[in-house]
């Protein structure tokens, strides 16, 4: 794998969720993420070998048994469930279950939880005013239909009504002032928790260390511009040797806003996007990044092809493949990237079905490298397997993960010595969608 790569590792391993994977079995076969650190805190490596389902409470795992049964079966699975921490009190967790099938056959599930505590409790607190508010409310309601009882009799026999039900009124609009003061409070504090969980110490740390390499940049990309501009001064060679000082420069320029773009995208933002003109934009950049001995090539169909995921999300995963592709035909050779709309596979998972077929919009990336081994292509997308001397093993795992993550799939055709193609599939997005200008 590439030397981006390893920095993909670090970010799956700084993650504050719990990624996990099972075999067909439901036993534990890897795990990462900081979130992991909650289920074993003396090591998440006694983790491994175990069967998810016994890190369920009892009661829970008819339940969880039967998550599992229905993620072997091929289909994607989220709940939230509580179980304990190790010695602590019991938390709850957001789990998303996803199969992973290897031709018509399910090769491992992949499992990622989060921990939603804070959330849960935060949303039980908030329902239990509102509960107390509300009955206070019936309450006065019904002391003020006692009251507008009374007064009527004494409007039969002093005729003083206006008082009193001018008071009753007060006393309402009074209670329903303070029922909506607590559903604001409710709104600002559901705010605070989604603002406090973008504020994340990653982010802020890769944006301030890539802010300021990339001023640094600029200042060596001024000076050598600079001595470019007195080049007739300089002998052949160190004018070579400046052009490619530049160029460097400037493709590090490029990787540091990739890096300001991660840290303000930590979590998965999920937005309505032209997956071709995203696609048409990633191609200009990654002409760059990829060097000048790679071309790509970009074949999109006409018209609007909507998608529902994260824009940053897809991006990295399509540099992922590019570098794969860049590796595969060993830094020299030509990338055609295809994006457009079909009616697609009804095998394949995740994807929704509509009326007059199943819509579906994809992206390939093809190489003319020398093709997989069939035994390669089945282990493509396990985290850490790798075919690169010093490679990771996170690119392509990072791959599925998005993939899985916005309801599609992935698909690949390789034969040796002739190349390979991987085309990523989403569910074409139905909502209202509009072409920016």
């Amino acid at each position: 794998m590439s030397e981006g790569d390893g920095r993909y590792r670090q970010f799956v391993e700084a993650s504050s969720d719990c990624m996990k994977e099972l075999d067909r079995d439901g036993v534990i076969r890897f795990v990462a993420g900081l979130g992991c650190a909650a289920l074993a805190p003396e090591g998440t490596d006694r983790l491994v070998g175990m069967r998810w389902l016994d890190l369920w409470p009892p009661e829970a795992r008819d339940m969880v048994a039967g998550v599992l049964d229905r993620a072997c079966a091929g289909e994607r699975v989220d709940f939230v469930g509580a179980r304990r921490t190790g010695d602590g009190p019991s938390r709850w967790w957001e789990v998303m279950v996803a199969p992973v099938v290897a031709g018509d056959v399910l090769d491992h599930l992949i499992v990622i939880s989060r921990d939603v505590t804070e959330r849960v409790e935060l949303q039980a607190a908030l329902e239990a005013i509102i509960e107390l508010l509300q009955e206070r409310l019936n309450e006065t309601v019904a002391r003020s239909v006692s009251a507008t009882t009374q007064y009527g009799t004494l409007l039969e026999r002093l005729e003083s009504e206006h008082g009193a039900r001018r008071d009753a009124e007060s006393r309402l609009a009074g209670v329903r002032e303070q029922l909506d003061l607590a559903n604001r409070a409710r709104d600002l504090a559901e705010a605070g928790a989604r603002q406090a969980q973008k504020q994340q110490a990653i982010g802020q740390l890769v944006s301030g260390v890539a802010h300021d390499f990339n001023n640094m940049l600029q200042t060596v990309i001024v000076s050598l511009s600079g001595l470019q501009d007195d080049s007739d001064e300089l002998s052949p060679r160190h004018r070579r040797m400046i052009t490619y000082a530049v160029e460097g420069a400037r493709h590090a320029t490029a990787l540091t806003r990739r890096l300001l773009a991660f840290a303000r995208n930590q979590y998965a933002q999920p937005e309505a996007v032209d997956l071709g003109d995203l696609v048409v934009a990633f191609a200009d950049f990654a002409r760059h990044g990829l060097g000048g001995r790679v071309s790509i090539d970009v074949l999109r169909q006409p018209g609007a092809l909507p998608v529902w995921l994260d824009r940053h999300g897809v991006e990295q995963a399509l540099m992922n493949v590019c570098l794969n592709a860049r590796d595969a035909m060993g830094g020299f050779g030509a990338i055609v990237m295809e994006v457009g709309e079909r009616v697609g596979d009804e095998r394949l998972p995740g994807l929704a079905h509509e009326a007059g077929g199943l819509r579906q919009v994809f992206v390939s990336v093809a190489d003319t490298g020398g093709g997989m081994a069939e035994e390669v292509r089945q282990r493509l997308f396990e985290p850490y397997f790798t075919t690169k001397e010093g490679g990771s093993g996170l690119g392509l795992a990072q791959v599925y993960g998005m993939v899985a993550q916005a309801g599609g799939a992935i698909e690949i055709e390789s034969e040796t010595g002739v190349g390979t193609r991987i085309r990523l599939v989403f569910p074409r997005y139905p909502g209202p969608f509009v072409l920016d200008e």
